[in-house]
């Protein structure tokens, strides 16, 4: 006799939250990286590097993909039994990949640190 696989509250509240998080993160990881990368004891003082910023990019717009094709399967064969914690996970990685696109683009202007 299987059980009923039981869910908890952390976890169900990570799987709709995953992506915001994923979309903190890069905002914080990139902005933190220009303001040391542009501070006097800095790695490359003068001008911040492109490389690790693309690299973060690609690697959140990756991630929230994830999340969200995964949401998507999730939302293929809904009904009207389809939970809105699927909609909320759906509509977050959706969210998060729009709002990482946007927030990296003035990183992409970024030439100078003065």
């Amino acid at each position: 006799m299987d059980l009923p696989r039981r869910e908890r509250f952390f976890g169900k509240l990570l799987r709709g939250t995953l992506p915001l998080l994923v979309w903190a993160a890069h905002f914080s990881g990139c902005y933190v990286l220009v303001a040391f990368e542009c501070s006097p004891a800095g790695f490359a003082p003068g001008h911040p590097q492109r490389l690790p910023l693309v690299v973060m990019t690609l690697v959140a717009l990756a991630a929230c993909a994830a999340l969200g094709w995964r949401a998507r399967r999730t939302l293929g064969g809904g009904d009207e039994h389809t939970a809105l914690l699927d909609w909320a996970a759906a509509g977050t990685a959706v969210l998060a990949f729009v709002g990482i696109a946007w927030t990296s683009v003035p990183l992409w202007f970024v030439d100078s640190c003065g």
